[in-house]
């Protein structure tokens, strides 16, 4: 038990700065985390833009594999979650992109990668654009991995349904979510990680009513990630600090979930997404940005983009992954940004984040990892 405690209450998960006021908003605390290899400055970076209630407790899911993977990860508490200080959902955004020179600047580091998956779509598009500097020189990279679309393009039923949800209901997701992961659903569900309901409070009260974890999805036992080989620890020490995980992360904020799906949805109106409001819009003003960087500097690299789509996303469902496959087919974008997509076998929405076996992250981290040595 001494161990597990020592790991979950490892200062590096626990860190926080503070934005100055400004005429938009006060003075705003926000909290972040990054793997245990952080110290290493050979190793690249990579900020996480998580999904749905996806936080900084995230990276203490998958800091082994992480640190094994010759990579580092820096995974921050958006408004509304954990010890982050809440804002207006106009704000969410712009929040966000005031935020991440002020974390670079923190950790003194210069450029990194990123890496979304679901609602951090928003986030990291956005990022791509308004802060393209932050990235690599010699490998600009970004990966998408179950990229979110609006239930307008992916017509999802599920979505469909939800969206006619008042926005007040909405607002209690977060405690709902906090009743299903840790009274409904066993803690150990999922590789033994109450944290990887990363899909939010939707997908995980879907997952109630299914009788596999997705349809036509055919699932190898022998892919499951036991709880020794995801934190690296003995047995007993893994099962305790699951425990302590989720004792600890249900004391704290989940609201931002609660914000994310309606900012997901469009419930709060038209305009909360950023540059990114419309997908085909977006990739025409990147692909104009990467132009324009190309003609100041001649030898530039391409601009790699990456997107891993689940063989079953019951959230953006096959019509919104080719969806947006196809924003990014136009003409002109492979002149500027080497895309390229994958769907994953035998995954679905969670999977594709939380099975590091055969879900998107090791891809991911083994193209960083090579491509930066």
């Amino acid at each position: 038990m001494d161990e597990a405690i020592k790991i979950v209450c490892a200062a590096h998960y626990h860190q926080c700065l503070w934005l100055s006021s400004t005429e938009k908003h006060p003075r705003l605390r926000v909290t972040f985390s990054t793997t245990g290899n952080f110290g290493d400055d050979t190793l690249p970076v990579v900020i996480f833009c998580g999904p749905m209630f996806g936080s900084r407790w995230l990276v203490q899911d998958f800091n082994h594999f992480i640190c094994a993977s010759r990579v580092r990860v820096i995974c921050v508490d958006r408004p509304s979650m954990g010890g982050s200080t809440p804002v207006d959902i106009s704000q969410r955004i712009p929040v966000w992109l005031e935020t991440v020179p002020v974390l670079l600047q923190k950790l003194n580091i210069k450029h990194v990668h990123l890496l979304s998956h679901s609602a951090g779509t928003m986030y990291l598009l956005n990022t791509l654009y308004h802060h393209r500097d932050i990235l690599y020189p010699h490998y600009p990279y970004a990966a998408l991995l179950a990229p979110w679309v609006h239930n307008e393009h992916s017509n999802v039923t599920l979505m469909n349904i939800v969206s006619k949800i008042p926005n007040g209901m909405i607002n209690n997701f977060s405690q709902l979510q906090k009743f299903v992961v840790s009274r409904v659903l066993p803690v150990t569900d999922f590789s033994g990680g109450a944290l990887s309901w990363s899909g939010g409070a939707l997908s995980a009260v879907t997952r109630l009513f299914q009788t596999a974890p997705a349809a036509n999805v055919e699932v190898d036992d022998n892919a499951e990630v036991t709880p020794q080989e995801k934190y690296g620890v003995p047995h007993e020490v893994a099962q305790h600090l699951s425990k302590l995980q989720m004792k600890y992360c249900v004391t704290e904020s989940w609201a931002a979930g609660d914000e994310d799906a309606i900012l997901c949805l469009k419930k709060a109106g038209p305009g909360h997404w950023g540059i990114c409001e419309d997908y085909p819009e977006y990739v025409r003003l990147l692909v104009e940005l990467e132009q324009s960087r190309r003609n100041s500097i001649p030898d530039a690299p391409k601009l790699k983009m990456r997107v891993y789509l689940a063989e079953s996303d019951m959230m953006i469902g096959k019509e919104g992954a080719t969806y947006f496959k196809q924003c990014w087919a136009r003409s002109g974008v492979s002149d500027t940004i080497d895309f390229q997509s994958h769907e994953l076998p035998k995954t679905n929405h969670e999977t594709i984040i939380v099975d590091t076996k055969r879900g998107g992250l090791k891809p991911v981290f083994e193209e960083i990892s090579h491509r930066m040595q």
